[in-house]
């Protein structure tokens, strides 16, 4: 039997704060210490997740309950994968997900809680490694906003959006193209910025750890490209949030600190790296390291150099997929019906690249955004997905033999494992084609590599 309504009710309410206050203090905690903050964070959530289980057994349908349990799972997601459990992380936030759907919430507030979910659950990808899920659940999470029409809310909503773009300049930068990462963190970033009244007025609206990420991404990307003038812009709007209690103040300096040197100005420089070093020991060379690390190439220098190495030309697939901005694989058209014809030529420039053994990692680029194209356009199909399958099938089919070629090659198990479970339902639908009487080509060898 369900428990009486206060007690259970009040039971939950005094958990649910309690995690989201270890959590809170996570947060700001380093080391060992953020991960006890981040574990108690997730017991009090759980034990509260339970209790509302027990409830929904006699309530299945209850809209209210599978909000509170979605918004539990969502915080229990994020603990989660702080603390490198990421397969609950993503089971907890795919039940975050369902349960949102359940709770009727109106929009625009359902859309930003998809989206917010979505976004988690790309964090939990990446961390992973898993570069096509990552990606794609970004993609979902900024099409949440979007249709609902938040890109262009004010604050303190914009705030929320900042958030979200914040998440997905990461995944970007980590998995994606960086042209992507670097416009999601000047966005995100111009949020906060627009947003300073309010968050000088309701200090408990500022995210921290937002902001970080936005200004890191934005800050390494113009570093590596030797833009000075806008990395350090970036840098001292960063430092200066940090100085004031917003972010991680040892790796705000430590960032100034680096890029400054390498821009040829030790004098600026050395005080800040000093002071970096007393507040964290690691945070200088952590700069260092990612200063050196560079960043991956961009869809647009992709196509590019496969134009230049085959000797074919690109300049319309370039203006197509690269001369503008967007946030997702969704945003890099105007309509989805329009990316098959793309993400087929991408997809053989991939595979003449491949065979001609040119740059493996120029070839992944092109594969992984053809396969991306290839997944939005048929998640927005209107029509008979047998029909869209006789004209595309064998395009998509290639490119995914092709991706999942060169994601073992370049040493990405995790990568290709994640790669492989859309492939085999794609797999699946050519096969339920065949039996219609209309086989793809190499359908039978996609069938094999997602075998298993």
């Amino acid at each position: 039997m369900a428990s009486s309504a206060d007690d259970w009710q009040s039971r939950v309410y005094e958990l649910y704060w309690e995690g989201v206050e270890a959590r809170t203090q996570a947060q700001r905690a380093e080391g060992a210490e953020r991960r006890r903050l981040h574990l108690r964070s997730l017991d009090q959530h759980s034990r509260a997740a339970g209790i509302l289980r027990a409830e929904l057994d006699a309530r299945p349908d209850e809209p209210r309950l599978n909000e509170q349990l979605a918004s539990l799972l969502y915080s229990m997601g994020s603990s989660q994968t702080a603390v490198d459990l990421i397969d609950e992380a993503l089971s907890s936030l795919d039940e975050s997900e369902s349960r949102y759907e359940l709770s009727r919430l109106a929009s625009p507030q359902l859309a930003i809680r998809l989206g917010d979910v979505r976004a988690r659950r790309a964090v939990a990808h990446c961390a992973a490694g898993h570069a096509a899920s990552a990606l794609t659940d970004t993609d979902l999470a900024v099409e949440a906003y979007v249709g609902a029409g938040l890109q262009s809310a004010g604050p303190p909503r914009s705030l929320d959006f900042a958030r979200l773009l914040s998440l997905a300049a990461v995944v970007h930068a980590q998995h994606g193209d960086p042209d992507q990462a670097l416009f999601c963190a000047g966005q995100a970033l111009g949020r906060y910025q627009d947003a300073i009244d309010t968050l000088i007025a309701d200090p408990d609206a500022h995210i921290g750890y937002a902001t970080d990420m936005a200004a890191a991404v934005a800050s390494r990307i113009e570093a590596a490209r030797a833009n000075w003038d806008h990395a350090l812009a970036v840098d001292g709007f960063t430092l200066s949030t940090a100085e004031q209690g917003w972010g991680d103040l040892a790796s705000a300096l430590a960032r100034t600190g680096v890029h400054l040197r390498a821009a040829g100005r030790p004098a600026e420089a050395a005080p800040l790296l000093a002071r970096a070093a007393c507040l964290d020991p690691a945070a200088v060379p952590a700069q260092e390291r990612i200063l050196a690390e560079g960043v991956p190439v961009t869809l647009g220098e992709a196509v590019l150099r496969a134009g230049a190495v085959l000797g074919e030309p690109v300049e319309a697939l370039h203006r197509a997929l690269a001369s503008g901005e967007s946030a997702s694989v969704t945003g890099r058209l105007p309509h989805p019906e329009a990316a098959p014809p793309y993400a087929r030529r991408l997809g053989q420039l991939a595979a003449d690249l491949r065979q001609s053994e040119g740059d493996p990692d120029v070839a992944w680029r092109l594969a992984l955004e053809s396969h991306l194209l290839y997944d939005t356009a048929f998640r927005h199909l209107v029509g008979d997905p047998r029909n869209w399958l006789r004209e595309h099938g064998d395009g998509w089919t290639q490119t995914g033999i092709t991706a999942l070629h060169l994601a073992l090659a370049r040493g990405g198990e995790a990568v290709h494992d994640d790669l492989r479970r859309p492939l085999a339902e794609l797999s699946g639908r050519l096969e339920e084609l065949a039996k219609a009487g209309h086989p793809v080509a190499a359908a039978a060898e996609l069938a094999r590599m997602t075998a298993g």
